[in-house]
């Protein structure tokens, strides 16, 4: 069993071993088949040279020397070849044929060895890395890409994937935006025809009746009073419609912000908002004195959330103001309904508006929309519920630098 375990041990480190210490394992088989095959290359060419020799009856190679003497009775020694040897061409070849093999066989064994090595550590990846290459090419991201092995061949298939997602995420995030947005375009659309109906229908009892005198005076006035009402309702429409759609070009730009100053802001700013009912405001500083954040896009959240429950409250408002490590929250708390267990679902999304509360005049179910949208795009998040005296909303914000 012990044996079994080491097996696997050694199996997995070898999964763990780069590319380079790997190549060099591949190195010594290399030496040794070229070393076994330049040996059995020499012994085969010396015995084709002894079988060939006995049976042409080739004479032994034997080089013998002579002395001559020049002109200045100088001596001088010269080597003088067997011709018989000399002129056996097919010997010759035998005889040389070694010096060809040898490096041919090398060459041979290095290919081989390069063969296996990127048999085993480079094919299967780059395979691996091309398949996803082309899945990305046509827009297919839902996949995963995994090598077992975690050598940089292993860690390139890992930052290959990493990209995967975030391009998935990136391409998810755009077709909720565009879906969001074309959301928003038909809702828009949608709620432009009452207004728009009532208009005409005015327009069209006027054009008929003023032209006979068949309204009067007082009649007049009380038709073009409405019909300002429902323009003056346009512009207000029209107005936060503008703000929805900006809000896909707002980047937040975190600084530095003071705890106290901001809690200060926070708390004049809800006062001003709640008007004649009551305001309760409370910080939890942690102990923190500084933290970073776009003031102005959290001010905007804040006050659209004072805003709506000020809305909704029958006598009182309170909110709260908590720093954190990673992060800050704000609390709105009212004393009205609370959110119906639909609200609880739906209010953030555009144009939700609870049947109780529909009718209200120039409210048009954006605020709460406008405010998540605006702390997801601070790395934050926004929570509906309900509290045991009415409705709670709660911001969090990332405190990303």
């Amino acid at each position: 069993m012990g044996k079994i375990k080491d097996f696997f041990r050694c199996v997995k480190r070898r999964r763990n071993i780069s590319l380079k210490w790997s190549f060099f394992m591949y190195i010594p088989i290399c030496i040794i088949a070229a070393y076994a095959g330049a040996f059995l290359i020499g012994v085969g060419t010396n015995y084709a040279q002894d079988w060939y020799r006995a049976k042409y009856s080739v004479p032994e190679r034997e080089d013998r020397f002579e002395v001559y003497f020049d002109e200045n009775g100088t001596p001088h020694t010269a080597r003088v070849i067997n011709s018989a040897y000399n002129d056996d061409a097919l010997y010759n070849i035998i005889s040389n044929l070694q010096i060809v093999l040898i490096p041919v066989w090398v060459i041979i064994c290095l290919g081989f060895t390069g063969k296996i090595f990127y048999s085993r550590e480079l094919k299967e990846p780059i395979g691996i890395l091309m398949d996803a290459s082309r899945k990305i090419s046509e827009n297919q991201l839902d996949f995963e890409i995994y090598y077992y092995k975690k050598n940089e061949m292993g860690q390139l298939c890992g930052a290959f994937n990493d990209m995967r997602k975030a391009l998935f995420e990136n391409n998810r995030e755009l077709w909720h935006a565009l879906e969001e947005r074309k959301r928003l375009n038909s809702a828009f659309s949608h709620d432009l025809r009452t207004p728009l109906t009532v208009l005409k229908g005015y327009a069209e009892f006027l054009e008929k009746y003023s032209a006979e005198g068949k309204v009067s005076p007082e009649k007049l006035s009380e038709v073009l009073g409405k019909m300002t009402g429902q323009i003056v309702r346009l512009e207000h429409y029209t107005q936060k419609m503008s703000a929805a759609q900006k809000l896909e070009d707002i980047t937040p730009c975190c600084e530095e912000v003071s705890v106290k100053g901001f809690s200060e802001q926070l708390s004049k700013s809800g006062e001003l908002i709640c008007g004649d009912k009551d305001f309760g405001f409370a910080a939890h500083t942690g102990g923190h004195e500084k933290f970073f954040a776009d003031s102005e896009v959290v001010m905007q959240v804040y006050e659209n959330l004072v805003s709506n429950a000020a809305r909704y409250a029958r006598e009182k408002v309170c909110a709260s103001f908590t720093v954190e490590e990673k992060g800050f929250f704000i609390e709105v708390c009212d004393d009205g309904d609370g959110f119906s267990s639909e609200g609880l679902k739906r209010a953030s999304e555009p144009f939700f508006r609870d049947e109780k509360n529909g009718n209200e005049k120039n409210h048009f179910g954006l605020g709460l929309y406008i405010c998540r949208t605006l702390c997801e795009k601070h790395g934050g998040r926004l929570i509906l519920g309900n509290s045991a005296a009415g409705g709670k909303v709660t911001a969090f914000f990332s405190q990303s630098r």
